[in-house]
């Protein structure tokens, strides 16, 4: 029972669905369906978000140093499910979806919602 009401009361924390971005420094796009996103610093501009170690995204992150955080719409669940799956970018999208390249060269989709955010901060990474 408490495991229970453990589950409904996590069920209560509100978050978001955004797809995060990436450029590899060889030039490689990707995206990948976030759910876990928080500010951390007002001073300098700062977020966090979760990313697998063992995933390739992550390893484009690291070489490329960049990523955008595209804020989805609560009508946009097919493309954040559809950025769930291992995608390959081919003739300038990733799994379909077009994108562009920011200042500072993190792939930002084409319009998947009202606020598009490029991300340049240095990032660090935790074990």
């Amino acid at each position: 029972m408490e495991d229970q009401i453990r589950s409904e009361v996590l069920k209560t924390i509100p978050y978001g669905f955004y797809i995060t971005g990436v450029i590899g420094a060889d030039g490689e796009a990707n995206g990948f369906t976030t759910c876990w996103v928080s500010q951390v610093s007002f001073e300098p501009q700062q977020v966090i978000l979760a990313v697998k170690k063992d995933q390739h995204t992550h390893d484009l992150i690291e070489s490329g140093g960049v990523f955008s955080l595209n804020f989805l719409d609560t009508s946009q669940e097919d493309l954040a499910r559809k950025f769930t799956q291992t995608l390959a970018p081919e003739d300038g999208t990733v799994g379909g979806s077009s994108y562009t390249l920011g200042e500072v060269a993190a792939a930002t989709l084409k319009r998947p919602a009202d606020i598009l955010t490029d991300l340049d901060t240095p990032m660090e990474y935790g074990g």
